[in-house]
């Protein structure tokens, strides 16, 4: 029985170890998420430079394609002029003409304007690429490093699934069916507590001696009246324990 015992003990040990690496796995994506929370923030003046000299960007094209119609509008103006035969006619040229050059020399200003928000942000940007290429160097490890943990674990959850269904084979039907309904039961699922001193060590009630005698023999398998999970008796404090316990 005591060897029955052992086997639980390990059995319980490899769950637990299931359950961290399971946690850890479905974490994954909030993990990956943080760390990517993480370089925003780092970069975040940078980003802010880049966001500039892109929205400038843009913002030259569109005033160019403007001032393209506007050129456009004081060509047919003139044409119009040209060919004026009424007074009205011939103010109503002249006004158009005037309007578009009007607005021709209003968007060019702002073209000027855009190419300096451009230039001066790509000027700083240059001056911060050593910076730039650390972040992201940076930020690639981490995401290489983060990679490979979840692999190494995703490795482990395999290996600890394995000798789960192993130690589970190896014991008594009664047994593992036994350990299967309480740790199915049992909110963090650690079917086995430590008796020590007397007590419990999952619910910390106190055991009747005869219960706590019967437990250090380790003849049969003795459950706490109060919690239900599987007693064992480990005199050396070196023993192994099962985690969570």
């Amino acid at each position: 029985m005591k060897a029955e015992l052992a086997q639980l003990i390990a059995l319980q040990n490899a769950d637990s170890n299931i359950r961290t690496l399971q946690a850890e796995i479905e974490s994954i994506p909030q993990r990956r998420v943080e760390i990517e929370k993480e370089f925003d923030q780092r970069a975040f003046e940078i980003r802010a430079l880049e966001e500039n000299r892109d929205t400038a960007f843009q913002e030259r094209a569109r005033v160019e394609a403007e001032i393209f119609e506007q050129k456009q509008r004081a060509e047919r103006a003139d044409r119009n002029l040209m060919a004026a035969k009424k007074p009205d006619e011939y103010t109503a040229a002249i006004r158009e003409a005037d309007a578009a050059r009007k607005q021709i020399s209003a968007f060019e200003t702002q073209v000027l304007e855009q190419m300096e928000v451009f230039e001066t942000a790509e000027k700083e940007l240059a001056e911060r690429a050593p910076e730039v290429e650390k972040l992201r160097g940076e930020m690639e490890a981490s995401f290489k490093a983060f990679d490979e943990q979840a692999k190494v674990q995703q490795q482990q959850l395999e290996v600890a699934r394995a000798e789960h269904e192993r130690l589970l084979r190896e014991l008594p039907k009664t047994t593992s069916a036994l350990y299967k309904r309480i740790s199915s039961r049992i909110r963090d699922g650690v079917a086995l507590a430590e008796a020590r001193n007397g007590a419990c060590m999952a619910c910390y009630m106190s055991l009747r001696p005869q219960i706590m005698s019967e437990v250090r023999r380790g003849a049969e398998i003795i459950t706490c009246d109060n919690c239900n999970r599987i007693l064992y008796y480990a005199p050396d404090k070196k023993a192994a324990q099962p985690a969570g316990v």
